[in-house]
């Protein structure tokens, strides 16, 4: 039998469980840079103090330093380097609008020219091999005409005859030529250049939503990581809470086995029932440490960064008044990704309009100016610069040019099928999302008050339980049911709260409602 003084000591060892099972974690715990610290067993002497220790729901109201999730939505969109490749893509985007843009214009070129000839030996203008001959036969005949007149008149072509069959046409090896063109495609600037522009645009504006679809997911992903570290955190101070218990626990039974009042293998299930605890302790200070790194990863700040939980977790989330099927609509208007493929379809169908735009004949307008030295149009050529212009419109088409532009056209409608079809698919899985995200919300609204209801029956069980065995009515196996209950009440209500948080969040990215974190411009 145990003494009344030895017993009241006991008693007295297991009022402090009530104390250790009403906690969540040790404050030490609160630090990302703990998770590998364990804790020190209390003494049989040293309960924990209350200092130490902070109850699971002012854990989930914040620990008033850290982050939120928005915080680290933002943060990651910042510094995301997908962000910064559809940024680079929007760039690309913007630059071929501006070349099609160009194309409106009239195309203006420029040309100079320096052309060296060789060496020629020109033929006499209307001179012949006998030439001379003849002309001096003829300047006889003409001396033996009596009219004198007729005579100097006759011998007067005569010489014009000999000077001209002695004139050769000049060689100028030097030729140089400066000219400009200008042309009006007039017919393609409605054919196919318009449409080609306005494409274009279509493109821009479909990467424009590109680049916020991006930054939601970016975003999501970040807010998810925030919320799975969190959860880690919460999970790893209900373990650590859990092993100083049992470690408490512990004691007190190894005391009441000495004192002769309980068995030997109470003490055994009870150091069972210790050591579980410290292996799931271990497992939640991992999953901290690797939730941890990937929130830092996504967020980009030194691998060293102090994280902490600055949001509070169970602050009443907005309310959702929306049926779900007016959450779908409204996703179908405002998803970024919807209004990226509904642009990037109008793009695809005016290509589809330039393409068949290249089939039919081109009116071009053209007119050029030339000076050159010598300049070809001007007789005879001299070694003087001279200028010279000309204006033409031009008709032109080619069968080669139909059936590219139809094969153009047929491979641009494809393009703008797929792109119907992707939209067609983007839509049925928004569905889904939004009912997912709908769903769970409600679900997560009523976990948390179910799991509240849990923790107080729970804190009753205990208590209850407690009394009991101070009046002698249960045993110790009952107090270690009862506080392994609490520990997954105070888990349950970590859970409920968090995903409530990641419900809400995916809820508002499934509609389009979530934060727009592009720059201005974009």
């Amino acid at each position: 039998m145990t003494s009344p003084s030895r017993a009241a000591t006991i008693r007295a060892a297991l009022s402090s469980l009530v104390l250790t099972s009403s906690v969540l974690a040790p404050a030490s715990f609160a630090s990302a840079q703990d998770a590998t610290t364990t804790s020190d067993a209390p003494s049989e002497t040293a309960p924990l103090a209350e200092a130490e220790i902070i109850d699971v729901e002012a854990f989930l109201r914040g620990e008033g330093r850290g982050i939120t999730a928005e915080d680290a939505a933002r943060l990651a969109v910042e510094t995301g380097p997908s962000i910064e490749s559809v940024r680079a893509q929007l760039a690309a985007a913007r630059a071929g609008a501006d070349r099609a843009m160009i194309a409106f214009f009239p195309r203006l070129s420029v040309e100079g020219r320096y052309t060296r000839l060789s060496p020629i030996s020109q033929p006499n203008l209307f001179g012949g091999e006998n030439t001379d001959e003849l002309l001096d036969a003829a300047e006889q005949l003409a001396m033996g005409v009596d009219d004198p007149e007729a005579r100097l008149l006759w011998q007067g072509q005569i010489m014009a005859q000999r000077e001209q069959a002695n004139f050769t046409f000049p060689v100028l090896l030097d030729n140089w030529s400066f000219g400009g063109s200008l042309t009006v495609p007039v017919t393609d600037i409605f054919l196919q250049i318009w449409p080609s522009y306005e494409a274009a645009q279509g493109a821009v504006r479909a990467q424009q939503h590109q680049v916020h679809a991006q930054s939601s997911e970016v975003a999501q992903n970040a807010r998810e990581t925030f919320y799975a570290f969190a959860r880690a955190r919460g999970g790893l101070a209900v373990a650590r809470a859990a092993v100083a218990a049992a470690e408490l626990q512990a004691q007190l039974i190894e005391a009441m086995v000495r004192a002769g009042t309980s068995a030997q293998v109470d003490f055994v299930r009870v150091q069972a029932q210790v050591a579980t605890a410290r292996v799931a302790a271990l497992r939640a200070e991992a999953a901290v440490l690797t939730s941890a790194t990937a929130l830092r990863t996504v967020m980009h700040v030194d691998p060293d960064e102090d994280l902490a939980i600055a949001e509070d977790l169970l602050a009443p989330l907005p309310p959702v008044t929306d049926e779900r099927e007016a959450l779908v609509s409204a996703a179908f208007d405002q998803r970024a990704e919807v209004r990226a493929l509904r642009e990037l379809a109008g793009a695809r169908g005016r290509q589809v309009d330039a393409a068949e735009g290249s089939r039919w004949p081109h009116l071009v307008l053209a007119g050029n100016l030339t000076a050159a030295n010598p300049n070809q149009r001007i007789f005879p050529l001299t070694q003087e610069f001279q200028t010279t212009w000309d204006v033409s419109v031009v008709v032109s088409w080619s069968p080669n040019d139909f059936f590219v532009g139809e094969a153009a056209a047929s491979e641009a409608r494809a393009a703008r099928s797929q792109v119907e079809a992707d939209l067609r698919t983007l839509e049925d899985g928004i569905r889904i999302q939004v009912t997912q995200a709908y769903e769970s919300l409600r679900a997560a609204r009523a976990a948390i008050e179910a799991a509240r209801a849990g923790v107080e029956a729970a804190d009753e069980t205990l208590r209850v339980r407690q009394e009991q065995y101070r009046a002698g009515a249960t045993v110790v196996t009952e107090l270690v049911l009862a506080v392994n209950e609490r520990a997954r009440a105070q888990l349950d209500l970590v859970s409920a709260a968090l995903d409530a948080r990641v419900a809400y969040s995916q809820l508002l990215r499934a509609t389009g409602a979530d934060e727009n974190y592009q720059a201005p411009g974009e």
